[in-house]
């Protein structure tokens, strides 16, 4: 979300900015599911799939995680519900793979052993693609090192029990472990799951690939509920990755689509002609407004309430005034920064999230997670002056005012301005 809109607080010509494309559809049939039978294809599009990150030891974002939202089956689920699982996502990765992976980041996805001996790792491959799965036996490891030399990418799961693939570590590129394994001495890059504490991670090499609460929060506690923990999905994708995994996530989760639309074809999103396909619409967008149009709808989900349309428009009018004070001589890392920070304010009451979460979960900058957290900033001073307009504090305006040396008018009229250019939202929220 970075990028300086010279009028942020203003929405002809540009909205938010402070190819046409057909949605693919899902081909079931490709994984032997009955297409005359939809219960799955609505438990896919119920369940919906998600994009985990992944990091490297100076928590960039380095690739991603293809996954069920949602707990998988456990262990000891029966054969049936583990197979369904796995045909929905693989049914969900062959809808994404009709449009293109044309992201830059690696998609590591985790197939059973069975699959290996099925079509269907040749016929959905792509580049970005890299296969994670168990071996746990001679056959296994001889039809992955097949696909291997046909041109697939493959990463094992190391198991102390069996050391077939610790045998055979120097064919691989990648090798898939837990934090709580001693690190291997290996040539390839470890992808190592399970990351939950600073000292846990320091232990593995630097070239390393982590994922686990400790970079991206805790789990989802039980009271959050499925719209919510999608929400904050979408929030972590607006605010951290490409365009092209927003294009993805809407794939994957249409039922967001009409509500993106909505916000995007009205005065908020300033197109010039109406979008009329979620792709359409973030590509004519721009990345910018592409992915402040998608915060918002994190914010409000696919069908907002009333208060959940008051946190959005109060978190617009938020982003669009700090930008603008930015603009006029406050200091501030950036305008942008300061609109993200106005935005991400409402975050923890809309999607009940602690601030602390937010921050990891979100993986925030140290400037963002210093103002949100109430430790004293440039950008935590506006966000206490964003509050003191809110609440007409006519004492803490003047002394802001004097701090930072605009006149109070100017302070004035520049509310004034986001209130009602924010207040638009709240028409194409209805």
């Amino acid at each position: 979300m970075t990028s300086d809109d010279p009028h942020p607080s203003r929405i002809v010509g540009g909205g938010i900015n402070t190819r046409e494309s057909e949605q693919p559809v899902v081909v079931t049939k490709m994984l032997d599911i009955d297409n005359s039978d939809p219960v799955r294809e609505d438990a896919l599009r119920a369940r919906f799939l998600s994009f985990d990150p992944l990091f490297d030891a100076a928590s960039n974002l380095v690739a991603h995680q293809l996954v069920l939202r949602g707990r998988d089956a456990p262990a000891d689920a029966p054969p049936e519900l583990r197979q369904m699982e796995e045909d929905m996502l693989l049914t969900g990765l062959y809808s994404l793979t009709q449009g293109g992976l044309t992201g830059k980041l690696p998609l590591l996805v985790r197939i059973s052993a069975g699959v290996l001996f099925s079509d269907i790792p040749q016929q959905i491959n792509q580049r970005q693609l890299i296969w994670c799965v168990t071996i746990d036996n001679e056959q296994h490891l001889a039809r992955a090192l097949a696909l291997q030399d046909a041109g697939l990418t493959f990463c094992p799961t190391l198991n102390r029990h069996n050391a077939i693939v610790q045998d055979s570590a120097s064919a691989w590129r990648y090798l898939s472990c837990h934090a709580d394994d001693t690190p291997p001495a290996v040539t390839a890059r470890l992808v190592v799951e399970g990351v939950r504490h600073a000292h846990t991670q320091a232990c593995w090499p630097e070239n390393a690939w982590f994922k686990g609460s400790f970079f991206t929060g805790d789990t989802q506690p039980a009271e959050v509920s499925h719209d919510q923990a999608m929400q904050l999905d979408l929030l972590a994708i607006a605010l951290r990755q490409p365009v092209d995994t927003l294009v993805q996530f809407f794939r994957l989760n249409p039922d967001m689509t009409p509500r993106l639309l909505a916000i995007a074809n009205s005065q908020v999103g300033g197109l010039s002609r109406p979008a009329e396909s979620a792709a359409h619409a973030l590509v004519m967008l721009g990345p910018q407004r592409a992915r402040r149009v998608a915060a918002l709808l994190a914010l409000t989900g696919a069908h907002p309430d009333e208060a959940a349309r008051q946190y959005a428009v109060t978190a617009l009018t938020r982003a669009l005034f700090m930008g603008k004070i930015t603009r006029l001589g406050a200091p501030a890392e950036s305008a942008a920064s300061a609109f993200e920070i106005g935005l991400l304010s409402a975050v923890p009451h809309a999607l009940s999230l602690p601030v602390e979460t937010l921050i990891r979960k979100l993986g925030l900058s140290a400037t963002s997670a210093r103002a949100l957290s109430a430790h004293p900033s440039p950008e935590g001073s506006l966000l206490q002056l964003t509050h003191a307009c809110e609440k007409n504090d006519v004492d803490a305006l003047a002394a802001h005012a004097h701090k930072l040396e605009i006149p109070l008018h100017q302070i004035s009229v520049a509310y004034l301005d986001a209130l009602i250019a924010a207040s638009a939202l709240d028409e194409a929220l209805h």
